[in-house]
C-alpha cells in the first residue's frame, strides 16, 4: 500500500522535473535568441559607423588636397590591412556619380521587382528635374553630361580653385544576413571640390602650369577669388547617403 503510493508520488515528481526543465530550456533559448540579435545589431551599427568614418576621412583628404597623386575615378581600393572586407571608391563627375547611385539602388532592390521599378521611376524623375532646371529635355541633359564627362577626361587645362567637380566617396562592406554570397552594403558621401584640391598641387604649382599653357600670366586661374579661405582644399559641405539597405 505504502509502496504503491510512493511510486505514484515519485512519478509525479519526475513529471514536475520534466516540465520545469522544459520551461528553463525555453527561457534559455529565448534569451540566447535575443542576445544573438543584439550582437548582430551591434555589429551592423559598428559597420555603418566605420563606413561613415572611412568615407569622411577620404573625402577630407581630397578636400585638403592631401593626396600625393590625383584620385582615379571609379577605381576600387581595398582596406583589408586595417578593415577586412571593406573597400572604397572615389567617383568624380555628376554623370559618373549618377550611374553609381543607380547601380547601388539596383543592387539593393535585386529581390524586389516593385522596388526596382520605384528606383527607376525616381532616377528618371531626378534626371527630368535636373534637365528642366537647365531648360533641356532629359535626352539633351544626358548628352550634355556625357560630353562634360568626356571633356573632363581629356581636358588638360590647369587646375583651379574657382572650378569645381562633384565628387563622391562610396564605402562598401559586407551585408549581414545577406541573400547571396558577396552581397554588400554601401555608404555614399558627396561634395563639390575644386579641381586644384583634386590635383593635389599647390596654388603656385597650378599657376606655373597655367602660365606654361598660356605663355603668360595666368595667376587668376589658380587663385581663390571670392571663395572661402582654407587652402587648396576648399569645397562645398559634404552630404552623405546610405545604400544597400
Amino acid at each position: 500500500m505504502h509502496s504503491a503510493r510512493a511510486a505514484r508520488q515519485d512519478g509525479f515528481t519526475l513529471l514536475e522535473a520534466v516540465v520545469a526543465l522544459a520551461i528553463v530550456a525555453m527561457v534559455v533559448i529565448s534569451y540566447l535568441g535575443i542576445r544573438t540579435a543584439a550582437v548582430g545589431d551591434g555589429l551592423e551599427a559598428r559597420n555603418w559607423r566605420l563606413a561613415r568614418e572611412i568615407a569622411e576621412e577620404r573625402l577630407s583628404e581630397v578636400l585638403a588636397g592631401a593626396l600625393e597623386t590625383p584620385p582615379q575615378s571609379g577605381i576600387e581600393q581595398r582596406l583589408d590591412e586595417k578593415y577586412p572586407d571593406f573597400s572604397y571608391q572615389i567617383v568624380i563627375g555628376e554623370s559618373a556619380i549618377g550611374e553609381l547611385e543607380a547601380r547601388i539602388a539596383t543592387d539593393a532592390a535585386e529581390d524586389d521587382p516593385q522596388q526596382r521599378d520605384r528606383n527607376e521611376w525616381q532616377q528618371n524623375r531626378d534626371t527630368y528635374r535636373k534637365a528642366s532646371s537647365r531648360g533641356m529635355s532629359a535626352l539633351e541633359y544626358q548628352d550634355q553630361q556625357a560630353a562634360e564627362e568626356y571633356e573632363r577626361r581629356v581636358d588638360n587645362k590647369a587646375p583651379s580653385e574657382t572650378e569645381f567637380e562633384q565628387v563622391a566617396v562610396v564605402v562598401f562592406f559586407p551585408k549581414l544576413n545577406a541573400h547571396f554570397e558577396g552581397q554588400q552594403e554601401s555608404f555614399v558621401i558627396k561634395s563639390k571640390i575644386s579641381t586644384l584640391a583634386l590635383s593635389g598641387l599647390t596654388p603656385e604649382q597650378a599657376r606655373q602650369i597655367a602660365e606654361s599653357q598660356t605663355g603668360g600670366d595666368a595667376s587668376s586661374s589658380a587663385s581663390g577669388g571670392g571663395l572661402p579661405s582654407g587652402g587648396s582644399g576648399s569645397g562645398g559641405a559634404p552630404s552623405g547617403s546610405q545604400g544597400g539597405k
